[in-house]
């Protein structure tokens, strides 16, 4: 006959068991859920392109071209604003092996990063 503490650990046991298969099954359905919704984001990049390719078309289709011209300056203009609107992501921390590498702040390091900038 086994113990009561014994039978208490199984119970225990028994229970971790049936909660983590709970949460599984509660995780399958919540991949599936939000797998199912697709986002749609355009890029600053590709607004402005589809704004040119817009106006070209209203070149060549000429009884269209005032509708064509006017959508595409719309969006090359959105395209150009949301280029300069985006959120600016924090510079890339420099790793070396998982850790993080900080150089002293001195005038010349300002200097590099100031013209070693993308512009």
């Amino acid at each position: 006959m086994p113990r009561r503490y014994e039978k208490e650990i199984e119970e225990i046991l028994d229970r971790d068991d049936r909660r983590a298969r709970r949460t599984e099954r509660v995780r399958t359905v919540t991949r599936r859920v939000t797998g199912t919704r697709r986002r749609i984001s355009f890029s600053s990049g590709q607004l402005m392109m589809a704004g040119v390719a817009l106006i070209i078309a209203g070149f060549v289709l000429k009884p269209l071209f005032v509708l064509l011209a006017t959508v595409g300056a719309l969006l090359f203009v959105a395209g150009y604003i949301a280029y300069f609107a985006r959120s600016r992501n924090q510079p890339h921390e420099k790793r070396w092996r998982g850790e993080v590498v900080k150089y002293p702040d001195s005038w010349a390091n300002r200097f590099r990063r100031f013209f070693g900038r993308r512009r």
